[in-house]
Parts: structure tokens; C-alpha cells; sequence
């Protein structure tokens, strides 16, 4: 099998320092949002999405919240269960790819740091210029680039946007759901815990 893995929420526990940056900047521009509702939008949608629907500046807004974000990136970690899901898939014969929202070096200096880089074979960042999720560019580029049997690659990820880009490449889907958030999500697979990807594939 094939995993394409988000990285933000799916495999690295990041939303409580993202959440954390957001909230400092809405301080900064003195914008009064409730913390359970910004982690809903952004974990529903995404930033990109809540800046646009709440009317955001931009793109002082969004530059003020990478900013702070990257302050915080090295208090990211990743889930628990990660390390070992990804070995014994990998001891199965399986290839990891990851698509995140962030910068490619920045996934890569995670990884590195937490000694999971040689387990994943590549990575595609929001400065690899290609559409963000939904879109199946990015998905499609693995695929074709590996050679990747479409019936045996699977995308996973913790938000809508990653199952609608699986569906859209035609690529099996698990969503990764910690939250409980009821949501119209028309995956293939729900997972509440990353070591159960072990007992599906």
C-alpha cells in the first residue's frame, strides 16, 4: 500500500500551537474570537478559509500568524502512535508520502528532529505550487511520478479537505476523526486512533 499522510493534526499534534498563534494574533488586532469556534472553523475548513469568511486583514493577518506559529513550530510533536504506525506499515511493504499546508523544509525539520524522516519518501508543501487540497493535483503528481497503483494508495487525513482531495484522485480515504465534530464526510475508512490504520490495512 501507498499512504499519503497530512501532516497537521493527522500525524503531528500541531492544532494547540497553531491554535495558541491564532488566538495571540486576534489579541493583536484586537478582534474578540471564542477559542472552541476558531478551532472548529479551522479544523472543519482551514485558515485560509476562516480568513476569508471572517473577513480577516490580509494579508497582515495571515503573515502575523505564521510568524507566531513558527516561534512555537518546535513545541509540535507527534501523536503517540505515530512513530510505530508508520514503521510496521512500512514493514508491510508500505511507501509514505505526506501533503500538508505548511513548507516543505519545515515538515522535513520535524521529521528529521523526531527521527521519522527516513520513513517518508516525500513530501508536498504549500511551496511546491501545486492547488491546495481539495484539488488532486498534488495526489495526482505522486502517483504519477512513483508510479502508484491508484486501487492500493490511500490518503489520510483530519479534515474534509483531505477525504474530498483523496475522492477527487480517485485514491482510497481514511478520516481521521479525534474531534467527534458531525460532519457530512463520505470517506472510505473513519479511524479515531492512528494505530488502527495497522488493522485496516
Amino acid at each position: 500500500m501507498n499512504y499519503i499522510w497530512d501532516f497537521d493534526g493527522t500525524l503531528y499534534d500541531t492544532y494547540p500551537i497553531m491554535l495558541k498563534a491564532l488566538m495571540r494574533t486576534f489579541k493583536e488586532f484586537d478582534i474578540n474570537k471564542d477559542e472552541e469556534t476558531v478551532y472548529k472553523k479551522i479544523k472543519m475548513e482551514s485558515i485560509r478559509q476562516m480568513i476569508v469568511d471572517w473577513r480577516l486583514p490580509a494579508p497582515d493577518f495571515d503573515q502575523k500568524y505564521h510568524a507566531y506559529e513558527a516561534e512555537q513550530n518546535k513545541a509540535s510533536y507527534p501523536f503517540a502512535e505515530t512513530k510505530k504506525t508508520l514503521e510496521k506499515l512500512q514493514e508491510r511493504g508500505g511507501q509514505h508520502f505526506i501533503l500538508t499546508h505548511r513548507t516543505v523544509e519545515s515538515t522535513w525539520n520535524l521529521l528529521k528532529r523526531d527521527g521519522l524522516d527516513a520513513l517518508i519518501v516525500d513530501i508536498i508543501g504549500s511551496d511546491s505550487n501545486y492547488p491546495r487540497k481539495p484539488d488532486p493535483s498534488a495526489i495526482n503528481y505522486f502517483i504519477n511520478n512513483y508510479q502508484l497503483d491508484r486501487n492500493k494508495t490511500v490518503m489520510i487525513g483530519d479534515r474534509k479537505l483531505d477525504i474530498e482531495a483523496g475522492n477527487n484522485a480517485d485514491v482510497q480515504t481514511v478520516f481521521f476523526d479525534i474531534d467527534y465534530f458531525k460532519q457530512d464526510i463520505k470517506s472510505a475508512y473513519f479511524i479515531n486512533n492512528l494505530k488502527e490504520m495497522v488493522q485496516i490495512f
